[in-house]
């Protein structure tokens, strides 16, 4: 399953790359974007350690709080200060890749010990 959804999410993520072109600052939000697609495909594969994987978390977590804006206005244009509006997507997009890489990690911990726990039940089995 954490293959197909970091699959899913690598694909969503060059996708994201592919509309930065109108973006006031695309070079780093297709960077960013770019980083983390890589960084799924290499997780749906277990081609990435876990530290790589913390440290985007910290480092998207902390910019999204320094990216959210002084007043939420929402996500769609025409409700608010267009500023605004753009620091809150920039802010959830990296929110989101925190949370999608924090899943891939507690993929791993939880297939660990699934793992563990039916090697020691096979080990108790032949005993």
């Amino acid at each position: 399953m954490k293959k197909i959804l970091a699959i899913f999410f690598g694909l969503a993520f060059l996708s994201f790359v592919a509309v930065q072109y109108n973006d006031p600052d695309p070079t780093v939000w297709m960077v960013i974007y770019g980083a983390a697609a890589i960084l799924c495909f290499l997780a749906a594969f277990n081609k990435v350690p876990h530290a790589i994987l913390w440290i985007a978390v910290i480092l998207c977590v902390a910019g999204g709080i320094y990216m959210w804006p002084e007043k939420y206005e929402g996500l769609s244009v025409g409700g608010g200060d267009i500023k605004n509006i753009e620091e809150a997507r920039e802010a959830l997009g990296l929110l989101m890749i925190a949370v999608i890489f924090g899943g891939f990690i507690l993929a791993d911990k939880y297939s660990q010990r699934s793992r563990s726990a039916a090697e020691l039940a096979q080990k108790r089995k032949w005993a």
